[in-house]
């Protein structure tokens, strides 16, 4: 139930980021060897923003001494950063060398985004745009007011309030604070969501998701809270820690129909989880990433009860691996690999969750894969058509976090492969415990605040085929 920024905005805005502009040069006569001190940096544009949130993206901080030959490169990758905070529509640094002094002085312009978002909640509920037009059922449509506010006082905190009806209903709000201390080294963030629904996916039969509906009461309600410590020790590096509390009830018609929701013929679930994340990240672009690589790992513990009978008790590890490489001038291969192991001596179907939600095999948007474990792989070879390019609107002139339009496409051809185990309820779902595949080609549109449109036409191994539209990278 939890929910940030990105996943109740990027739906509703047309709009996308703007891939930076690396701009250096420095006399040809100069030794490239030699080491040159940065005795200056400036930052203009930043009205918001507070100056030591930029300084700390920076590749290099004052008084560094740097070879002159890796000026250009630290300057592109100081850039990189500070363009994935998701702060800026744009960022360019400029630098101004002293051959005789041996010193280089930074100029930093950024042009800040638009941070306070009022804005009405209208999406769908389902998995994802394709499941959804199979029926184009209007009861499965969220509605509402979200308030969000990126950087709330400066310093890349993020603050949200959420009243949202229709198909779910949530009430809440997330607080995320990065950086406590003065080394900006430590955060924390906070949550509170309630939610209840009218419907409830009760079972997977042939990997399909079955439904029951209520319009005269509940079927489900749900609390959740968190507090989590954020650690960033360096640029690409972090850990995180949460303690989550979740509390779940749905309604009896609900349990008849599957006894093993919960499990035990329970209609109530309570239970802390643990939650610790890694991350190491130094790509070129978090949204739609080109080069550099990407590991993850995830370890959650859920329950703390160990008897027998307990609902809630299992561990989980999930490790994620994504390299990026450019080929070419226009050429860019993109791979995942993710793997999951849970191992617990009874699952719920609550807890059996796997493929066809955040995670799919392109090709089976249609379908879900549950299990306790799975190994899933991603590849994309994309070729640029539309190199980025800067459109300035004269409508948007007078809203300057609007009016730069940044643009860029891809075409690319893709395959994706995973296998689910299921050791519980594998009979009712023939596309477990077994491989399963996927490629296609597609066209990827790029444009400012964060927004990817997908359109791909892809087979899968069963010979269905179709087109399919998605509203991020993939990756």
């Amino acid at each position: 139930m939890s929910f940030c920024i990105s996943s109740i905005f990027n739906k509703y805005l047309f709009l996308a980021f703007f891939l930076f502009h690396f701009c250096f040069s420095y006399s040809q006569t100069a030794d490239s060897s030699v080491f040159y001190t940065i005795n200056q940096i400036s930052i203009q544009g930043n009205k918001k923003t507070k100056d030591r949130i930029i300084l700390r993206e920076l590749a290099n901080a004052l008084n560094d001494s740097v070879q002159l030959k890796n000026v250009g490169f630290l300057i592109k990758r100081s850039e990189q950063n500070i363009f994935n905070t998701q702060l800026f529509i744009y960022d360019t640094i400029y630098p101004s060398i002293e051959h005789e002094k041996k010193t280089i002085a930074l100029k930093v312009v950024v042009k800040e985004r638009w941070y306070i978002w009022p804005v009405p909640v209208f999406e769908i509920q389902d998995r994802n745009f394709n499941t959804w037009w199979q029926t184009k059922d209007l009861f499965r449509i969220n509605y509402g007011f979200a308030l969000g506010y990126e950087n709330f006082t400066g310093v890349k905190d993020r603050l949200i309030m959420l009243f949202q009806r229709g198909y779910s209903e949530k009430y809440g709000f997330s607080y995320r604070l990065p950086y406590l201390n003065k080394k900006q080294t430590l955060g924390f963030n906070l949550l509170y969501v309630f939610g209840r629904n009218n419907e409830v996916t009760y079972k997977t039969e042939n990997n399909l998701p079955l439904f029951i509906r209520d319009y005269t009461k509940y079927l489900r309600r749900e609390h959740e809270a968190k507090a989590g410590i954020i650690h960033r020790p360096n640029l690409y590096e972090q850990n995180t820690l949460e303690v989550v509390y979740k509390s779940s009830f749905v309604g009896d018609t609900v349990v008849k129909l599957n006894p093993d929701f919960y499990g035990n013929t329970s209609n109530r679930l309570a239970y802390t989880s643990l939650q610790y994340r890694y991350t190491f990240d130094n790509r070129d672009n978090k949204v739609y990433p080109l080069t550099g690589w990407a590991l993850d790992a995830w370890l959650i513990k859920d329950g703390f009860d160990f008897k027998p009978a307990s609902l809630a008790n299992l561990l989980s590890l999930t490790a994620s691996l994504r390299k990026h490489t450019k080929l070419s001038n226009r050429f860019y291969l993109s791979n995942l690999a993710r793997g999951r192991t849970l191992k617990p001596d009874y699952v719920s179907f609550n807890f059996n969750r796997a493929l066809g939600y955040s995670d799919l095999v392109r090709g089976y948007e249609y379908y879900v894969m549950d299990g306790q474990r799975y190994v899933l792989t991603t590849n994309s070879l994309r070729y640029q058509i539309i190199k980025p390019m800067i459109l300035e609107s004269k409508i948007l002139k007078r809203f300057k976090q609007f009016s730069t339009i940044p643009f860029y496409a891809f075409i690319n051809v893709f395959f994706d492969a995973a296998y689910v185990e299921d050791q519980f309820y594998k009979r009712s779902n023939p596309l477990n415990n077994s491989w399963q595949y996927g490629y296609g080609a597609g066209l990827d549109l790029i444009s400012y605040y964060d927004v990817v449109m997908r359109f791909e036409y892809s087979f899968n191994r069963q010979l269905q085929s179709g087109f399919f539209i998605h509203l991020t990278s993939g990756f």
